[in-house]
């Protein structure tokens, strides 16, 4: 069986025709960008019809380009959460707000002060703002209070383009414990007092299905235009760390370590509990719970170093030696606060900042800083994951093993996994 994956970033989609049995792609994946928009140094944000856009682009490449294989089912992995808001007619009210957004920091913090651990022990998370949806929702009726009236239905970004391509409203579980109006860790049901608190109408939420249900077939028009026979039919999926986790087939005992912007862990617990330190959520596919949390300083440091001090230096040599040269050294400088990848767990915000500069500091020195933050980030990172034991298995995307293994001593004898395009490839397990 084939089917086609299609995996929705932070920047672009991804797309590929994979072997359901295998889950590897029979060509290379196609890769259609897409520009973020920022109209304020808070805001984050995507017109919906960019991304739809750049999800048929994607789809059409992928399929051309595995001409030949009969295309049997579509599945979705994609960032999360991403809030759309549609009218009476299913049109999109406002751009999509995703993860990025920081505009909900007034009412992040309203939130927290009043009826915080309230929340965090039913959401399984604190009221951050962007990582929560309803605080998105929240914001945006303050900035445009016209919007609540028109407002019929409250989806993610996967529920609206499998919306799109199926006629068929829902939510997977991980993305309903990225809403803030679901009981996470209690009935695992949209919440009235949640909905309540935030002022979104129960009616507007759809049904929450696992992940791997099939809402349906893809709209004759849609799969006209694409080039796939029209009713195939077409899986929600869930968030992409999830569609990761999916990929390497983790268990309890496991770890998937993401490097990218900031580096993210992740587990399975057999008990969740919230914690300020971390996000609880389900996983999006069957009952399983997930750990996440987060090093600010992630694998893009290490590039932004590259650039910023060490341009004459071959990427070659910089990532073969002179980081190892660098591991080795006791800087004489901190960074400190860490944030240069931003400040996802928090609701203030957080930036970041060198301590202890002279004129005698040099560039090694500041490397050197980077790589101790990273490693501290990590520490601070991996104990809030509360593990009782080291991980028989790290699944590791984003590259860097390498420096990965000698970077962080508390992975100690776990064999350490490779997994490339592990969000994109995950989609093929929604038919395990």
């Amino acid at each position: 069986m084939h089917i086609l994956a299609i995996d929705v970033g932070t920047s672009a989609v991804k797309a590929a025709v994979l072997d359901q049995s295998t889950a590897q792609p029979v060509v290379a994946p196609a890769k259609a960008s897409y520009d973020l928009a920022h109209p304020t140094p808070d805001a984050a944000e995507i017109p919906p019809e960019r991304l739809w856009k750049a999800v048929s682009d994607a789809a059409k490449e992928a399929i051309h380009a595995a001409s030949g294989y009969l295309i049997e089912g579509i599945g979705l992995s994609c960032l999360t959460p991403a809030l759309v808001l549609l009218d009476q007619h299913d049109q999109p009210l406002a751009p999509i707000w995703i993860h990025l957004d920081r505009r909900s920091r007034p009412l992040a913090r309203t939130v927290w002060q009043d009826v915080g651990q309230e929340f965090l022990y039913t959401i399984g998370n604190r009221p951050l703002p962007g990582g929560m949806s309803a605080l998105c929702y929240g914001q945006l009726i303050v900035d445009e209070p016209g919007i609540r009236k028109q407002v019929r239905h409250y989806l993610h970004a996967n529920g609206w383009l499998a919306y799109r391509m199926t006629g068929v409203r829902a939510f997977d579980p991980g993305n309903a414990s990225f809403t803030g109006l679901y009981g996470t860790v209690t009935d695992r049901q949209w919440s009235s007092r949640w909905c309540d608190y935030f002022g979104v109408d129960r009616d507007w939420l759809p049904d929450v299905v696992c992940g791997s249900t099939t809402l349906g077939g893809l709209r004759a028009q849609i799969a006209a235009e694409w080039g796939v026979p029209a009713g195939v039919p077409v899986k929600l999926g869930t968030a992409d760390t999830s569609s990761a986790i999916l990929a390497t087939g983790m268990q309890g005992n496991d770890l998937l370590h993401v490097v990218g912007t900031t580096q993210v862990l992740a587990t399975l617990p057999p008990h969740p509990v919230p914690d300020e330190r971390r996000l609880t959520r389900l996983l999006g596919v069957g009952d399983a719970y997930v750990y996440v949390t987060h090093n600010p300083v992630g694998g893009v440091a290490l590039s932004w170093s590259n650039e910023l001090a060490f341009r004459d230096v071959s990427a070659e040599d910089f990532y073969g030696k002179l980081i190892f040269e660098a591991l080795a050294r006791r800087p004489k400088v901190t960074l400190d606060p860490p944030f240069l990848g931003g400040d996802r767990l928090e609701i203030e915000a957080r930036f970041a900042g060198f301590q202890g500069l002279s004129l005698t500091t040099d560039r090694m020195d500041l490397l050197a800083a980077v790589l101790v933050a990273m490693r501290n980030g990590h520490r601070a990172a991996y104990a809030a994951l509360d593990r009782d034991e080291a991980p028989e298995r790290v699944y590791l995307t984003g590259g860097g093993a390498d420096i990965v293994k000698a970077l962080l001593p508390e992975y100690g004898a776990a064999e350490l996994k490779l997994i490339e395009e592990g969000s994109l490839r995950g989609v093929a397990k929604l038919w395990g």
